[in-house]
């Protein structure tokens, strides 16, 4: 009988082991299925996150460019702005130099064709009173020839312009100095000279 339950404890060990033995290669089997399904969601994710941040990379530099771009034009443009205000500020500065005769035929022109009734009160830089005495009395004289009234007088106080002149009544005031011609041909042919300077 002590033989049979030796018989019997030592089966029961084997199979003991044996069971264990075969658990133990379930476990290794899962932890390696496991492992391995791990690693290839890891694998994915880690694909995806590449894929993604790739993704926002282009789309960060395609708005970086489009924003370097933006403001190149805009910078280009400011330059060609500022050429063709420039070439305007030229053009003033020239004809504040134009020769005595050039000017006072200029400003003849300009007041008779600005005078309504004859008795305007004319302002003038300071450089330029000289000039403007003489002017307006031919201007009254010609005014006079023509049966209008030829009162037009020169004001005590300059203005504060580098060339033209202030033509002033009671009822209005008209701007006829350089600066104010030449800002208003800036307006009306801005595009014109742009298309000049840059075509």
């Amino acid at each position: 009988m002590a033989q049979g339950l030796m018989e019997l404890t030592k089966r029961l060990k084997d199979d003991a082991r044996k069971e264990a033995e075969a658990e133990l290669a379930r476990a290794r089997e899962e932890a390696q299925r496991l492992t391995a399904e791990f690693r290839k969601e890891t694998a994915e994710m880690v694909a995806a996150l590449k894929e993604e941040y790739s993704r926002r990379a282009q789309e960060e530099k395609r708005r970086l460019l489009s924003q370097a771009e933006m403001d190149a034009r805009l910078r280009v443009l400011g330059e060609k702005q500022e050429l063709i205000h420039t070439a305007f500020t030229q053009a003033l500065a020239a004809l504040v130099k134009l020769p005595v005769e050039e000017k006072r035929r200029l400003y003849q022109d300009l007041l008779l064709s600005a005078v309504e009734d004859g008795t305007e009160t004319i302002v003038v830089a300071a450089a330029e009173k000289n000039l403007w005495t003489e002017l307006i009395a031919s201007t009254n004289r010609q005014l006079a020839e023509k049966g209008r009234r030829g009162q037009l007088s020169l004001s005590a106080e300059p203005a504060g312009i580098q060339g033209g002149f202030l033509l002033k009544s009671s009822t209005y005031e008209i701007n006829a100095s350089l600066e104010k011609l030449v800002a208003d041909l800036e307006e009306r042919y801005y595009a014109e000279v742009a298309g000049i300077l840059f075509n």
